[in-house]
């Protein structure tokens, strides 16, 4: 996974935590969005990051709220 030392947040905050905290951020795909190899994406600090692999679905995934 791809890691960025500091976000861009001008028109954006944090994914899961709201914010817009200095750190580490990862970008994280936004389903249905992908154009040959774009796709579109929101930030998040990779400290919020808690995923859980769900094996079933073949997903590694986490609940936003």
């Amino acid at each position: 996974m791809r890691t960025f030392k500091q976000g861009n947040w001008r028109k954006d905050t944090c994914l899961i935590c709201k914010t817009k905290k200095a750190g580490e951020v990862v970008l994280i795909g936004i389903g249905g969005t992908q154009e040959g190899r774009n796709i579109q994406a929101k930030q998040v600090h990779l400290a919020c990051l808690d995923l859980i692999y769900q094996p079933q679905l073949g997903m590694i995934i986490q609940k936003v709220k």
